[in-house]
């Protein structure tokens, strides 16, 4: 057979038609293939299992008006098993709870199982603990009032505390009847560091104590309270004396003055009490003429902290005494009396002579 012929044969067309139908039916089913992965992948996620456990706040069921719980565990071990997806989706959304039901139980102890609520029913899971021991109590309410405790020994010397200042002055104490009863007081105590001079402000967490300072199992609302601790130094303004000290120079007086007739001190209130004047002792030793002194008034009452001002200047002023003056006025009067006696006997010589002379 000719080409020419072949080319218009049927055979050349039924040829052609069967290579067009294997290549297409090759080309739809490689893109069947390519679609099979990704499914496959999706459908492996869906079915695959996993196992993780999450830490679940215990939710109690119980008329918490009524009663008071004590002895449960505030958080429990809830390991979930499932499909992949559903316990991640269920992980995140913690759309669920565990459950103590305590509604159909009275006071005393009790041993408890925990149930679920809102888990889906395509997962497994377990509980741990799977049971509790809780202990039921009659609930008893009261209010008391918050009393601040702090270590005087921190403070400066000299420094003290003014009536602190709080957030709340009293606080709800909840709890069984027998632990409400052993409440003694609630207390917030401010930790202070060593030498403490300034006002401190903190917010303290209140315990319930019982008379022995022991912590008391009860609910306090609120459980926190601000408290600022008015800290200072306490200060006094009383009258300036001032005192001779030693004997100074015989035969000289002095007098001590100053502009300062007050000052301002500071320091523990016990010292200020017994202080109704600062009386400064000036030394005039090995003084002899009028001069000014400065006074550090800190040194002249030990227990004082700090004065205002610190130092005072005190003129000493000097002068001859009384005795002293007499004894030199008696002095010049002897002596001009010794010289008008030698004037009288000298002109009793001299008429004797004269007389004498005339005689002869």
């Amino acid at each position: 057979m000719k080409l020419s012929k072949f080319w218009e044969s049927a055979w050349f067309y039924r040829l052609l038609a069967l290579l067009l139908a294997v290549g297409l039916f090759a080309y739809v089913h490689a893109e069947d293939l390519n679609d099979l992965t990704p499914t496959t992948s999706r459908h492996n996620a869906i079915t695959a299992t996993t196992k993780r456990t999450l830490n679940v706040t215990l939710q109690l069921n119980v008329d918490s008006d009524k009663y008071f719980i004590t002895g449960y565990p505030k958080k429990v071990a809830l390991t979930l098993e499932g499909s992949t997806s559903l316990v991640t989706m269920t992980a995140n959304t913690m759309n669920f709870q565990v459950i103590a039901n305590l509604r159909k139980l009275g006071p005393g102890k009790h041993t408890v199982t925990l149930t679920t609520k809102g888990l889906n029913k395509d997962l497994t899971y377990s509980i741990k603990p799977k049971t509790i021991q809780v202990t039921i109590s009659d609930r008893k309410t009261k209010t008391m009032p918050i009393q601040v405790k702090y270590n005087q020994d921190s403070l400066a010397p000299g420094y003290s505390v003014d009536t602190p200042q709080l957030s709340a002055e009293t606080v709800s104490v909840t709890g069984s009847k027998g632990e409400i009863d052993r409440v003694n007081q609630i207390v917030a105590s401010v930790p202070l560091t060593r030498n403490t001079k300034k006002t401190v402000a903190q917010t303290v967490l209140l315990q319930a104590l019982d008379k022995n300072g022991n912590t008391v199992n009860v609910v306090l609302t609120p459980e926190t309270v601000q408290v600022k601790l008015p800290i200072s130094l306490p200060s006094k303004k009383v009258p300036l004396a001032l005192s001779q000290e030693g004997k100074g120079t015989s035969g000289l007086a002095y007098t001590l003055s100053t502009t300062t007739k007050s000052v301002t001190v500071y320091g523990a209130k016990e010292t200020l009490a017994k202080l109704d004047k600062l009386t400064v002792p000036v030394t005039v030793a090995d003084i002899g003429q009028t001069t000014t002194k400065t006074i550090n008034l800190v040194d002249v009452e030990p227990r004082l902290v700090a004065t205002a001002p610190q130092t005072v200047k005190v003129k000493i002023t000097v002068a001859p005494t009384a005795t002293t003056n007499a004894a030199g006025a008696e002095s010049a009067s002897s002596a001009a009396s010794t010289s008008s006696a030698s004037s009288a006997d000298s002109a009793s010589d001299s008429s004797t002579d004269s007389a004498a002379d005339a005689a002869k």
